[in-house]
């Protein structure tokens, strides 16, 4: 026997087809960010190329190992402040404009160095200004969240390494939105810093969450027709 009362049943089928939804979208999202994780494991696979081979390829062109040809503006370097945790020391990325020998401009993740070099001045010998070739990988720029302090323009210091930010504020155009990190050092330059790959896959955890509460919904509709002799089984 079975009286479903209408109101909670049409609220209860509303709210079990929302959290069934809210699953399956996560399903949906970890299939798609586990084939982004293949993806980018692709790129960062495959061999160094020219940036501006890469570069054509649009968006594929992050993760990408990559060399470039041209000459550093040490004039107009920036930083990110970048603190280390191990062991704990206050320093920032070295942001430099990098002039490409084919034409056009890129920025360069030279690495990075601590408070008491920050000053170019200090570090004088890394301030290559030769043409050179860097070898790197081509890095997504940062965007900056609710959390993110503003850029301190008269110290030309970043909390984001948000490259459409630093070209605006330097009053550049740049060849492309991507940074190239630098891999490989000049000698008393900067330390190459890689960024490590921060992409979450919570989504099965979610989904898992979002069924289990529709189970829970479930018992807990049967459940209380069933204390209100709604619900009865066998004969």
């Amino acid at each position: 026997m079975f009286k479903p009362l209408p109101v909670l049943t049409a609220a209860t089928l509303l709210a079990l087809a929302v959290l069934i939804g809210l699953g399956t979208w996560q399903v949906q999202r970890r299939i798609e960010k586990h084939a982004l994780l293949d993806q980018i494991a692709s790129r960062a696979s495959a061999a160094p190329a020219p940036v501006e081979m890469l570069f054509a390829t649009g968006k594929y062109a992050a993760y990408r190992h990559a060399t470039a040809q041209g000459a550093f503006d040490h004039a107009a370097e920036v930083y990110v402040y970048a603190p280390r945790a191990d062991p704990p020391r206050p320093g920032f990325k070295v942001i430099t404009p990098f002039h490409l020998a084919s034409g056009g401009t890129i920025l360069i993740d030279r690495g990075w160095v601590p408070s008491d070099l920050k000053d170019p001045v200090r570090r004088k010998k890394g301030q290559v200004t030769d043409e050179v070739e860097i070898a790197g990988t081509l890095q997504p720029s940062s965007r900056p969240n609710t959390f993110t302090p503003p850029p301190e323009s008269a110290k030309r210091t970043f909390y984001a390494r948000d490259t459409a930010a630093i070209a605006k504020a330097l009053g550049i155009s740049l060849a492309s939105p991507l940074v190239l990190e630098a891999s490989t050092a000049e000698n008393g330059g900067p330390e190459p810093l890689p960024s490590q790959l921060d992409i979450p896959d919570n989504h099965l955890q979610y989904a898992l969450t979002w069924f289990g509460l529709a189970a829970v919904l479930v018992i807990v509709y049967l459940r209380f027709h069933y204390v209100r002799g709604l619900l009865r089984f066998g004969r």
